[in-house]
């Protein structure tokens, strides 16, 4: 009988350290669980950390808009300028009745011409005439003042007129106006010439004076 007493208790110790044991592998087996835990907040940093080059790409984005409105702007004002040194010419139509019209221009073969615009009326007394419109024309050029700097022929007639300053530093193809005069027409047609002091080079020509010539009729 003390024999299976002391069996009994030996079954009933070992059941208890079993039951000890498990429920210790119970307690421990909780932890890595809550270590499992600690990587999903290192995991929810970066989330953070990518939204901040988004804020950096703005500035980048506005900073070429600024530049291109700026450069919008200059053009605008370039533009505004250039049309303020425009040089337009007389248009005042002469008196009487209306003739014919035509242009006559030089051939330098530089980039500065001169060009003659020319317009037969007849007068209030009956009498044909010619208006002579003279121009320059060139990219660029800086030129002083001439005394009977413009030379007119026509028909055994000369007239000499004075051309003023021109200066024009740089830029597209621009008119400047020398001078104006009438003149009287004798025939129905005739050959006038016109001749122009520049005194000075350009693009490395040599050229005192610049002469234009062509028909007038009336």
């Amino acid at each position: 009988m003390n024999k299976i007493i002391i069996a009994l208790s030996v079954v009933l110790a070992t059941l208890l350290g079993v039951l000890i044991y498990c429920i210790c592998a119970d307690g421990t087996a909780d932890k890595p669980e809550q270590r499992e835990t600690l990587p999903v907040s290192s995991t929810a940093e970066p989330t953070e950390e990518e939204t901040v080059p988004a804020t950096t790409e703005k500035p980048t984005e506005t900073e070429p808009a600024t530049e291109a409105i700026q450069e919008e702007t200059t053009e605008l004002t370039e533009e505004t300028t250039e049309a303020t040194e425009e040089t337009t010419q007389e248009t005042t139509p002469p008196a009487g009745e209306a003739g014919n019209s035509g242009r006559f221009t030089s051939n330098t073969g530089t980039g500065l011409e001169l060009l003659v615009d020319w317009s037969t009326y007849t007068n209030e007394n009956g009498t044909d005439m010619v208006r002579f419109d003279i121009s320059i024309e060139s990219y660029s050029i800086y030129v002083g003042s001439r005394v009977n700097g413009i030379v007119i022929t026509m028909g055994g007639q000369t007239k000499k007129l004075d051309s003023g300053e021109i200066t024009y530093a740089s830029g597209p193809k621009k008119t400047f106006l020398l001078g104006s005069c009438t003149m009287e027409l004798l025939s129905a047609t005739a050959q006038a010439e016109v001749s122009w002091d520049f005194l000075g080079s350009y693009k490395d020509t040599p050229m005192d004076q610049i002469t234009a010539s062509g028909e007038i009729r009336r």
